[in-house]
């Protein structure tokens, strides 16, 4: 006798799901769970951007002794993370930097960075030098969201050690999302090791090296940049 009551309490519970509760008309509405919110998007742990180096220093922007055969030096530098800075504006050269500044050199500065691979680099950047006025084009440079950071340089020449560069330039946006793209303004860079004043001076190194400073507006130079990086990303 106990068992009729309790196969249809069994039941009821089976129609509550299939239709409506049991013993109702069966018109009442079914309840139904919300749905499911839809996932975030994947998190994109890469990025390729394609690096334009755009050449603008000439006799018109800079016409203070502008040189023959104005040029910039190979491209050179890093794919890295933040523990690790190879050069900064009121820092010392370290040799990589000087050798580039003054002769246009990459190997040291290679070398620098290689050391820092597997650990805080993750990849060495090269690329061509141009003339000036003129431009150069790194086609792939792949970043990582634990390598998010650019750095890259290359010599003006002919001069003592002046170059133009970027140090631990983040592609990625405060949210934290790569960006589409990025152009940064350029201008002259005195790295400190050698007390030429002019484009064409004698080697005279300066010892103690003296900080990494801006040359914007002294002589030889104007306050007009000498060039610019775009960044733009290519993979999506």
């Amino acid at each position: 006798m106990l068992a009729r009551p309790l196969t249809l309490r069994l039941g009821c519970a089976a129609a509550i799901v299939a239709k409506a509760a049991c013993g109702g008309s069966g018109t009442e509405p079914v309840s139904r769970p919300e749905p499911e919110p839809e996932p975030p998007p994947p998190v994109t742990t890469a990025a390729t951007y394609r690096a334009v180096f755009d050449a603008t220093w000439s006799a018109s922007t800079h016409p203070t002794n502008f040189p023959g055969g104005a040029h910039f030096s190979p491209l050179i530098g890093a794919v890295h993370n933040d523990s690790v800075t190879f050069w900064a504006l009121e820092g010392i050269a370290t040799p990589g930097i000087e050798r580039m500044a003054e002769t246009g050199g990459t190997a040291t500065l290679a070398a620098e960075i290689r050391a820092e691979i597997p650990g805080p680099a993750l990849t060495v950047i090269n690329g061509s030098g141009t003339r000036s006025p003129g431009s150069a084009t790194i086609q792939a440079i792949t970043l990582r969201e634990d390598f998010p950071l650019v750095t890259l340089v290359t010599m003006i020449a002919p001069s003592p050690d002046w170059f133009v560069g970027v140090s631990g330039l983040s592609l990625r946006d405060d949210e934290g999302n790569w960006l589409q793209e990025l152009q940064v303004v350029l201008y002259p860079l005195d790295a400190g090791t050698d007390n030429g004043a002019n484009y064409t001076s004698a080697n005279d190194d300066t010892q103690p090296k003296e900080p990494i400073r801006s040359l914007q507006g002294p002589h030889p130079f104007s306050d007009e940049p000498v060039g610019t990086f775009t960044f733009t990303r290519t993979d999506g």
